[in-house]
């Protein structure tokens, strides 16, 4: 399934909307803020339709789904949105990642745990923000943290780099942070920034990381920085293959309309997250070319100054 979808959900004393544009959301709060109101207007809804009393307004059809069965359920739906309430144990395990893996469908789900499994956005965690008593709208739940706004005076103003792998992007970033006299490392896995950044939590930090499949990882960092103030700075980019293909290193190439609306043509059901439709689109445009990327190794090309300038201004803009 591909783009972008807005989702209301009303009866009479209460509304819902919600929009989505990712194959997993997460939805976060604390008690008594709607979360199970939500599903029960859902399932209502689908067992009983308009006579319900529920309205469900939306392009594609929304289907809630419990552990009964979870598997075969999830098999025989195709091209829905499917809201799987809080306490359902099946989305912390590996066998749940794997189906949804090569799934048509968009899903939903309530939980206040982080599922370490799954690789969906940073941007895609919403929390409930309410208009008013009826009227209750599920927003980001945390700042945008994909841009910095003096990328080489957040760079110097740094004792220390994290890049989340040790990559091509870590290359790109570590000849950066040497022409400036900063110490720039790898943490070897998103697993291991927050790890890292324990680490040198006295120095001060700019960590940066894939933001399309960071969501699991962002929240234990989050809270560093709150306890932490002004020590770490966060940047995440939806990915470095992303910001190559936005910094107009490719020219004439650069894939604009892409770009502009992802979610219209990223197939869930081809790819886990929007990073590594990112870096296969990468590959293929720059085959055959002199700016060949390989994402293991930084093609040497990109380091030439110009294209480190360009790469630079993505990083702001």
């Amino acid at each position: 399934m591909t783009g972008k979808y807005e989702i209301k959900i009303s009866n009479n004393r209460v509304s819902f909307t919600l929009i989505l544009e990712r194959n997993i959301s997460i939805i976060r709060g604390d008690s008594a803020t709607g979360k199970t109101t939500l599903i029960g207007l859902l399932r209502d809804y689908e067992q009983h339709g308009k006579s319900s009393g529920v309205s469900v307004q939306s392009k594609k059809p929304c289907r809630v789904l419990t552990r009964d069965d979870w598997q075969e359920r999830i098999e025989r739906i195709r091209d829905s949105i499917i809201f799987i309430d809080e306490g359902n144990d099946f989305v912390k395990s590996e066998r749940f990642a794997e189906v949804v893996k090569n799934s048509s469908n968009y899903y939903v789900i309530i939980t206040r745990e982080n599922l370490y499994q799954l690789p969906y956005s940073v941007n895609s965690i919403l929390k409930l923000k309410t208009t008013n008593r009826r009227k209750k709208t599920y927003i980001r739940s945390y700042p945008l943290y994909d841009r910095l706004n003096n990328p080489i005076e957040q760079i110097t103003g740094s004792d220390l780099v994290i890049t989340e792998d040790s990559n091509a992007g870590y290359e790109l970033f570590l000849s950066i942070t040497q022409s400036h006299d900063v110490a720039c490392i790898p943490a070897n896995g998103k697993s291991n920034v927050f790890s890292q950044i324990i680490d040198h939590v006295d120095e001060k930090i700019l960590a940066i990381a894939d933001g399309a499949a960071f969501g699991a990882e962002v929240d234990k960092i989050y809270q560093l920085m709150e306890e932490h103030p002004n020590k770490v700075t966060l940047y995440l980019p939806e990915s470095f293959e992303w910001l190559i293909l936005k910094s107009g290193i490719l020219g004439a190439q650069t894939p604009v309309d892409i770009l502009a609306t992802p979610s219209t043509y990223i197939d869930s059901s081809l790819y886990f997250s929007w990073e590594q439709y990112f870096t296969d689109l990468l590959i293929q445009i720059t085959s055959n070319t002199i700016l060949r990327y390989n994402k293991r190794h930084l093609n040497p090309v990109y380091l030439q100054p110009a294209n480190v300038a360009k790469f630079l201004d993505a990083i702001r803009d």
